[in-house]
């Protein structure tokens, strides 16, 4: 794995919507490989969070350095439904720069190759959600950014996915994941941190505990 250099860094996010306080003075560091699972309750500010990480919503306060190119595979799969697979991966690809041979080889690593050629209005929610992971991944960006990401795979794409996600990790990949799924991304998270009424927790290093317990504990924490 490569050293540990920062690929992002918070400083002070804040974020109000209407003046109401979503985030609240949130800092956070981000490491080559490292993997922080962003738990909490509903409503606590997590997509906003990472919305704000990834540049879609300017900060109220506060500052974000993105050192590095990120990818982010949000609630919306950010898909044109007129178009099929491989022309919507070919699209994002042209966008970055990215030659063509890099769309087959996500599609066959999603195990999609045999819809390429179907428009993507046609998918289910899963299907839908494995090619926004391969258009996430077509720049192969350093930072990835995950909100609930395995929401909608059956099984198989699950194990598929989870194994991706390690594989990318242990190569330096970092990334933040915001999920409800914890027993499946055993192995995926080095750290986990709790955001509550918009504020952050400290990044909790898992080193191998499970991270279902520690998100337990972790909730206690919000009485």
């Amino acid at each position: 794995m490569p050293p540990a250099d920062p690929v992002i860094i918070a400083e002070g996010i804040s974020r109000r919507f209407a003046y109401r306080p979503v985030l609240v003075d949130v800092s956070l560091t981000l490491e080559t490989g490292e993997a922080l699972l962003l738990v909490g309750p509903n409503g606590a500010g997590k997509t906003t969070l990472l919305r704000v990480l990834a540049g879609l919503l300017y900060p109220s306060t506060g500052h974000v350095d993105r050192r590095v190119p990120l990818g982010m595979v949000a609630h919306d799969a950010m898909l044109y439904p007129a178009l099929t697979a491989r022309e919507n991966l070919r699209f994002f690809a042209r966008l970055h720069g990215v030659n063509g041979t890099r769309v087959e080889t996500l599609l066959e690593l999603v195990g999609l190759m045999h819809r390429a050629d179907d428009r993507v209005g046609t998918f289910s929610r899963g299907m839908l959600q494995r090619i926004a992971i391969a258009r996430a991944l077509l720049h192969e960006p350093r930072l990835l950014l995950f909100d609930e990401p395995l929401s909608g795979l059956d099984p198989a794409a699950t194990r598929t996915l989870v194994q991706l996600l390690t594989d990318l990790r242990q190569r330096g990949t970092a990334m933040i994941i915001v999920s409800h799924q914890l027993e499946q991304l055993r192995g995926v998270g080095t750290h986990i941190a709790r955001l509550a009424r918009g504020r952050l927790g400290p990044k909790d290093p898992l080193a191998g505990r499970d991270p279902v317990a520690v998100f337990t504990e972790l909730m206690r924490e919000d009485g």
